[in-house]
């Protein structure tokens, strides 16, 4: 790729505009497996294995030293649930908590509490993110801690959460959000975003000889396309860039992409492409992805590079929208942080399946959203159980919800993923990396092709 003549990429606009379209115009069509299924690709052999690592299949030996009945406590979660974006994270992000608490209560609660769960809507818009943390912190009790699925609202709420000691556990994991200040009250249910872009570069480095396009050399230049906002630029910050650097690799300066699912990306692609990038990684979700995989296979890129992304760009929702041309994202990697729901040896995995199928849910929201949400529950239940034995229901705060954390260290959240409170720690710093592949049947399901490993560790200087 380095060195190739702008020539090389240009064709005619109208067609590429027609082959994107065509994928797209599938959103709502069901996944379908090809007439003459694609192989699976080779899995490769990472260079230089670190010893397996995973989330703890069990918690630690969590027990109540005092029950509390009668007595209950609310969970309070804001998310876009209307909206142009509230498609993103899948209704079943929603519906995953209360299925969780609803067993959790069933069976005893926390120590004899019972727990309920507040959900509002932010449209993950800025304004309406603040507006509704501050509706959540003038409530009698104040809550223990705070659900966001925002990076917008990491950002905006980091020093607020610390003020008002109220913990907020975030899926938006901007690293100046989780590590300024250091000691914060925000934690990361997933590895922080240059965390995950080093990690994904370690591999790219430690595989290249095996992952490279026909064609390329012993170079890799990386071009990084991201939304136009904090979570977008999350990956290329100056601790990961300097960590590719000391690997040899190059890095492009960041191509961002409009939040809009009809966003041509023609431009922003050719710019990498001309640039010499032989790997592209997405710092985006949903639509988004889908935007770059449909426009580099209408631009006859896909083959010639590598592709990956941040591990909120490797989901169900991907096979969605690509409908009946869900082979088209075969290939592509992933960071992910977390089991999926092929994991099936996993109890954590089959209690969510159980449930999953029990509700009657449709295979479509099959996705990490459900997963995730579903598994955190019983790793807050925890927290809250080490809390209670500390402080007694009476002394519940935000300031004794996180010195539990702390307490723990590593909480394993039903064995699926871990939240990761060691010392000056604010998320965890393992992922696997999973790559889309077809399988025997003709679907595309995401498939190991990295065990666990530990991340590179990127957490900015202190401000």
């Amino acid at each position: 790729m380095k060195g190739m003549r702008p020539t090389g990429i240009r064709r005619p606009a109208a067609t590429v505009c027609i082959l994107i379209f065509s994928l797209l115009v599938s959103a709502c069509a069901p996944i379908a497996a090809p007439e003459e299924p694609m192989a699976a690709e080779t899995e490769p052999t990472p260079a230089a294995q670190e010893e397996a690592l995973a989330p703890a299949e069990e918690s630690m030996d969590i027990s109540c030293e005092n029950t509390y009945e009668g007595e209950s406590l609310t969970i309070y979660q804001q998310a876009g649930l209307t909206g142009p974006l509230a498609t993103l994270m899948g209704t079943g992000f929603i519906s995953a908590a209360q299925d969780a608490l609803d067993q959790i209560n069933a069976e005893g609660g926390v120590c004899g509490v019972m727990l309920n769960i507040r959900v509002e809507d932010t449209q993950y818009a800025l304004e309406q993110e603040i507006q509704v943390y501050e509706q959540f912190r003038a409530e009698t009790p104040k809550p223990l801690f705070i659900l966001t699925a925002n990076s917008a609202a990491t950002v905006a709420l980091k020093d607020r959460v610390v003020e008002d000691e109220i913990v907020n556990i975030a899926t938006g994991v901007h690293a100046h959000s989780i590590y300024n200040p250091a000691d914060g009250y925000t934690v990361g249910m997933v590895p922080i975003y240059s965390d995950q872009f080093a990690g994904f570069l370690q591999f790219v480095h430690d595989n290249w000889a095996d992952i490279k396009p026909e064609g390329a050399g012993d170079a890799i230049t990386v071009g990084v396309i991201g939304w136009a906002n904090a979570f977008g630029a999350g990956a290329t910050t100056p601790e990961a860039l300097a960590f590719a650097e000391s690997l040899g690799i190059s890095v492009l300066p960041l191509e961002q992409q409009a939040i809009d699912p009809s966003a041509d990306v023609t431009g922003q692609l050719q710019n990498l492409l001309v640039n010499g990038a032989n790997v592209i990684y997405m710092q985006s979700i949903s639509f988004s992805v889908t935007q770059v995989l449909g426009t580099l296979h209408a631009m006859g890129f896909y083959d010639k590079v590598v592709v990956g992304s941040v591990n909120w760009g490797m989901n169900r929702d991907i096979l969605n929208i690509l409908g009946q041309n869900a082979p088209l994202a075969a290939g592509y990697y992933g960071v992910f942080p977390y089991l999926w729901w092929s994991d099936t040896d996993s109890p954590g995995v089959q209690r969510a399946l159980e449930t999953f199928t029990s509700k009657g849910y449709p295979d479509s929201e099959k996705a990490f959203t459900y997963l995730l949400m579903y598994s955190a529950m019983f790793g807050l239940a925890d927290i809250l159980t080490v809390a209670l034995n500390n402080a007694g229901f009476d002394g519940l705060s935000g300031a004794e919800f996180l010195r539990a954390m702390q307490e723990m260290g590593t909480i394993s959240s039903a064995g699926v993923f871990e939240m990761n409170v060691e010392g000056s720690n604010r998320a965890p710093n393992l992922a696997q990396i999973r790559q889309a592949q077809i399988m025997a049947d003709g679907s595309v399901d995401f498939v190991v092709v990295q065990e666990f490993m530990a991340l590179p560790d990127t957490r900015p200087s202190a401000e």
